[in-house]
């Protein structure tokens, strides 16, 4: 990967990076992918119960 530290040495510090846009994101696909199996699962029981 490209350094783009210009020369300077860069030290990685785990557990320093700001994750919160990244924790929303995650959980905002977490929540459309629940909503999404459950309009599945109704779809699918109300095809069952309508003979489709």
């Amino acid at each position: 990967m490209a350094d783009h530290s210009h020369g300077k040495t860069v030290e990685h510090k785990p557990g320093s990076m700001d994750i919160r846009a990244q924790e929303k994101t995650f959980a905002a696909f977490i929540r459309f992918s629940a909503w999404g199996a459950l309009l599945s699962v109704l779809v699918l029981i109300f095809m069952a119960l309508s003979n489709a």
